[in-house]
């Protein structure tokens, strides 16, 4: 590694680190999977089809891809074609397959919030976002810790004008600027429903050979700075 490389590293490793909290980036794709390499999709897993509304499978938690992660609230769907539940009930988003989680208010089991708890945090999220309502319907909102970061968001965030149009969905991607982090999600619906499917995640702690290069880069720039010093108190 060349000292060059290291000290330029080390030092926008330390800017990230050092830098204050910012706002989120936000990006919409095509596609019913996130295009981010190394993130880690939460897809909900295969329930028995049910017809007449939520299935009895779990939401998912545990941990995977360096981050511990919970899903709370709402409930899992899976039905057929033959099914009468796009009409008012919840609507599969386009691209999902199998189980699909639905924030709403009927029946009672698909009530929210749906929280999404990402342990010590993530630097990405995303998911795949089916028939989106506008405010008053449904609202997305991001922290870390107790601190909302960026606006609650809602259906107009992948569709103008947020119509409920279950023939749409997009994939939405979330992206923390540098020094912060989102540790949890928040899904909320007034009215039925927010459906989403395929979750994705990237861990905010480095990878150990991203602390290996910090530590070398730390030991660099303290060398140079006492060489410096030696320098200056020799030509006094």
């Amino acid at each position: 590694m060349k000292t060059s490389t290291s000290l330029a590293a080390a030092a926008t490793l330390l800017a990230a680190l050092a830098s204050p909290a910012h706002a989120l980036t936000f990006t919409v794709t095509n596609g019913s999977f996130s295009s981010e390499s190394g993130a880690t999709t939460i897809d909900f897993g295969v329930s028995a089809l049910n017809n007449s509304g939520p299935v009895s499978g779990s939401l998912p938690s545990g941990t995977a891809g360096g981050v511990t992660y919970s899903f709370s609230g709402g409930a899992l769907f899976n039905y057929d074609s033959s099914s009468s539940l796009p009409n008012g009930i919840s609507a599969r988003p386009v691209g999902s397959t199998d189980n699909y989680w639905s924030i709403g208010t009927n029946p009672v089991a698909q009530q929210g919030p749906g929280i999404v708890n990402l342990g010590a945090g993530v630097s990405y999220y995303g998911f795949l976002w089916g028939s989106p309502d506008g405010a008053g319907w449904n609202s997305l909102s991001f922290y870390n810790g107790n601190t909302q970061l960026g606006p609650t968001l809602n259906g107009s965030a992948i569709l103008n004008p947020p119509n409920g149009n279950q023939s749409f969905a997009r994939y939405f991607n979330i992206y923390a600027d540098a020094g912060e982090v989102i540790t949890s999600i928040r899904f909320g619906a007034s009215q039925n429903a927010f459906e989403t499917d395929n979750h994705a995640f990237i861990s905010a702690i480095p990878e150990p050979e991203t602390y290996a290069m910090l530590v070398a880069g730390l030991g660099l720039l303290g060398f140079a700075a006492r060489r410096r010093k030696q320098k200056e108190a020799a030509a006094a």
